[in-house]
């Protein structure tokens, strides 16, 4: 019997993954398909689809005439080259069919794209590299310019002991967790791990 997979991807664990996340999610659960099982994987679009661990489990599940959804192309991947590579791996290979559902592309297993697929694919593919390569060149010209600035980069060092000591002094005459971060200038959560005795 024909299975019918779905997989969904996100690059990081920040908050716009999580909602990227729950936006797939939405979308596959209003498709009006009913899915045998769903793989989830966080990691960057940049990276191959065989470094990939889910991706590759869904692979070594996948026969002939099954179906394969993604929400959209830059879901699959960002890396145009080996967008195409994968899907000749599950198409001609696996000889399972492939759907991009907010894109409206599906090929089908076994079948080669015909000239009109392969532009309108051609042209997601490029543009979800091109907006991946965008991030990364915007990010480092920030950074740069931070350099420039004298900004420093990374993560702040840690409290000095005199700011360990005015926060647990100020927590004993009942100063709320907030007020104590804006006077010492951290964060709540640092505060808090101050006071619990976990810093």
């Amino acid at each position: 019997m024909c299975k019918i997979f779905a997989y969904m991807r996100v690059s990081t664990s920040d908050k716009s993954a999580k909602q990227d996340y729950e936006r797939q999610q939405y979308l596959l659960s209003h498709s009006g398909i009913e899915f045998d099982e769903i793989f989830e994987e966080h990691i960057s679009g940049g990276v191959k689809g065989n470094q990939r661990e889910q991706f590759n489990k869904m692979l070594d599940k996948l026969c002939e005439k099954d179906t394969v959804c993604f929400t959209e192309t830059s879901r699959f991947g960002r890396n145009y080259i080996d967008c195409f590579e994968m899907l000749d791996i599950i198409t001609q290979q696996k000889k399972a069919k492939v759907v991009f559902l907010s894109n409206g592309i599906s090929l089908e297993g076994g079948e080669k794209m015909n000239p009109y697929q392969w532009l309108t694919i051609s042209q997601f593919f490029l543009q979800d590299e091109f907006l991946k390569r965008q991030i990364g060149y915007n990010t480092s010209n920030a950074l740069k310019r931070k350099k420039e600035m004298g900004i420093v980069l990374g993560r702040p060092k840690g409290l000095k002991q005199e700011q360990i000591d005015k926060i647990i002094a100020l927590n004993k005459i009942g100063v709320k967790g907030e007020k104590i971060a804006e006077m010492v200038g951290t964060s709540s959560s640092t505060v808090s791990r101050v006071i619990k005795g976990e810093y």
